[in-house]
């Protein structure tokens, strides 16, 4: 009897010692992913808020837009659909709709058309984008491209700059407008010196971006195959959480 009672105890602390460290063991999973949820929400929360206000930024555009175009004398069914024409066609792209309206304002500013404008942008901004240069530098060129319209014309400063971002597209432009060997500096000179218009030069651009060229593809799509690497696909999910979170805003507010 006793041998019978010592050999179950001892199965009883086996067994017990067994369920002890399969319970630690168990603890020590859950602590860990315990903590590896709680990385994981506490870096959501952050991307979350770091979103808020390129979402309120997005909202305001949407709503303010119209507001400011009826100032240029554009009537509000026009605006509406610039804005979400930008909204669409930049899907996909690191391009902030914040910039887009911005560049089409000022575009607008010049020609009084919301819809040509919002043409030019798109087909500039697909160019700029085409040359894979870095987002500062873009946002740099979009800015002197801008003031050369504004202007009817580019200093020699603002066409380097424009060179600078996208070198392989101005060549492609001045041969769609007859350049020789798509002599991009001609191209240059010409527009200083009042022989082509910005009119002329924006609309080849637009042609190029939609219609492409000779063994050229559009700027279109040379504006999404150089925008598919790591940094544009972290761009696009902010933007994606930005979109989102606009229009939970926007739900709301109705």
């Amino acid at each position: 009897e006793i041998l019978t009672k010592f050999t179950a105890d001892t199965t009883k602390v086996d067994k017990a010692t067994k369920n002890f460290g399969n319970s630690v063991s168990s603890l020590t999973k859950a602590f860990t992913l315990g903590n590896l949820a709680a990385k994981g929400i506490s870096k959501a929360i952050s991307v979350f808020n770091s979103s808020l206000d390129s979402a309120i930024k997005r909202t305001d555009t949407l709503n303010n837009f119209p507001k400011v175009m009826s100032n240029l004398g554009i009537g509000a069914d026009d605006a509406e659909d610039a804005i979400k024409t930008l909204s669409d066609k930049l899907s996909g792209l690191p391009t902030t709709l914040d910039a887009a309206a911005s560049a089409v304002q000022r575009f607008t500013s010049g020609n009084g058309d919301v819809k040509k404008s919002t043409k030019y942008f798109l087909a500039v901004n697909n160019a700029i984008l085409a040359g894979g240069a870095s987002a500062d530098i873009q946002a740099s060129a979009l800015e002197q491209l801008s003031q050369a319209y504004a202007k009817g014309k580019p200093d020699m400063m603002e066409w380097r700059s424009i060179q600078s971002v996208m070198p392989a597209q101005l060549k492609q432009i001045a041969s769609a407008m007859g350049y020789a060997g798509g002599n991009a500096d001609q191209l240059g000179e010409d527009l200083r010196s009042g022989k082509v218009s910005m009119d002329e030069f924006m609309g080849a651009i637009v042609d190029l971006n939609k219609n492409g060229g000779k063994n050229i593809k559009s700027f279109e799509e040379q504006a999404r195959n150089s925008t598919g690497g790591i940094q544009t696909a972290i761009a696009n999910m902010k933007t994606a959480i930005t979109r989102g979170l606009a229009n939970a805003f926007d739900a709301l507010d109705k």
